[in-house]
């Protein structure tokens, strides 16, 4: 059994479990949340408590209550990260290992070597426009002190982790992997829900809308492409992010595209049964999950050349650069009229690549990132 002595203002405590801060599921239903759910089914992990801010807890505090947790963590992280009143408050001790499943929560506790972060992105660091100003306002600290304390680090893709060396090249964490997210089996395994006014073919895209993604430059390239005229669509769907107005207005004055709003697992899991190709031409992501789940359904995806989308397809993806619409415009085509041979041969390479996501593998890489946790 897995056990380690830690000390604590004077004293012992025997422990051989780490406990996890999920705080991003009260408010968060994105592909953080989708890996952090994963990971605590995985029932032979030695996780401890679960936590939602201060609250340990079997799930996330819900409607208004959780609304109000909600709130009141984000007054206490903003005090501890940038400063305010809140700052009065003092920062929980955590009496085990703890896991922060996103780097946000680690001002809401006391940083100890011992524990762990998931980084997901450092998005808010390297490209601040992207971003609300005091999102990146915000992280800059959280990530300083990550540095300087040096916890177990975990990265959802090797180009996120390659970003933090390139930062923090003085940083000396106590152990540092990265562990890419499974495929979500309710994206592969629901069944299918036909979406109402999506017809057949259409290029489909999944993910956040707003300017990060980029779906303002692929409806533009989709105009150009004139791929309406031959009667095929394109559709988008997801949750909403900052730039959301501008790729609705973009939509609605576009022929032949449909903004969807965030749809079900039966829905999505339509989507990528019926699309005739996929495209996430994204200008910055920290994994790209959409992109596995429609390989996973026989899709070939047109990504951002040199990212970490490009990463997780392979070689088997169109690629594209996120800035050059007349590209983006010749790679959809081609996603349509890709000869039989061609599109056999690219299917077979990123089949090939995904076998990386099985979840089974996946859990593995957890067991052994926990031991290292619980054996510092």
């Amino acid at each position: 059994m897995l056990q380690k002595a830690v000390s604590h203002g004077g004293h012992s405590a025997l422990t051989d479990r780490v406990d996890v801060d999920f705080s991003l599921a009260i408010h968060n239903r994105t592909g953080k949340y989708f890996i952090g759910r994963d990971l605590l089914e995985t029932t032979d992990l030695p996780i401890g408590k679960t936590y939602f801010w201060g609250l340990a807890a079997d799930r996330p505090p819900s409607g208004l209550f959780g609304k109000v947790v909600g709130r009141l963590q984000h007054y206490h992280i903003r005090a501890h990260a940038i400063g305010g009143a809140w700052r009065r408050v003092p920062k929980r001790r955590p009496e085990r290992p703890l896991l922060h499943l996103d780097p946000f929560t680690v001002p809401s506790t006391v940083l100890r070597r011992e524990d762990a972060v998931l980084c997901h992105d450092l998005g808010p660091l390297t490209h601040p426009d992207l971003f609300d100003a005091e999102v990146s306002r915000i992280y800059h600290p959280i990530y300083r002190e990550i540095a300087q304390v040096g916890p177990h680090l975990i990265f959802v893709s090797k180009a996120s982790m390659a970003q933090f060396a390139s930062l923090y090249p003085d940083a000396d964490p106590a152990s540092i992997r990265c562990i890419y997210p499974p495929i979500r089996a309710g994206a592969t395994t629901a069944r299918p829900e036909p979406v109402p006014d999506v017809h057949r073919p259409f290029l489909l895209t999944v993910g956040s809308i707003g300017s990060r993604k980029n779906q303002q430059r692929c409806i533009d390239a989709f105009s150009r492409s004139g791929l309406f005229h031959t009667g095929v669509r394109y559709v988008m769907c997801g949750p909403r992010e900052p730039g959301f107005e501008e790729v609705q207005a973009a939509a609605e004055r576009t022929p032949g595209v449909l903004c969807l709003p965030y749809v079900t697992d039966a829905q999505l899991s339509w989507l990528y049964r019926s699309a005739a190709g996929f495209a996430l031409v994204s200008r910055l992501e920290g994994f790209g999950m959409p992109v596995a789940e429609a390989i996973a359904h026989g899709l070939i995806p047109l990504v951002t050349r040199d990212s970490v989308l490009h990463e997780v397809a392979g070689d088997g993806a169109l690629l594209a650069g996120a800035d050059e619409v007349d590209e983006i415009a010749e790679q959809m085509i081609r996603l349509l009229r890709m000869s039989n041979d061609e599109r056999r041969s690219r299917i077979e390479q990123l089949q090939a690549a995904i076998t990386r996501f099985d979840i089974e593998a996946i859990r593995q890489q957890w067991r052994s990132a926990f031991r290292d946790i619980l054996s510092h």
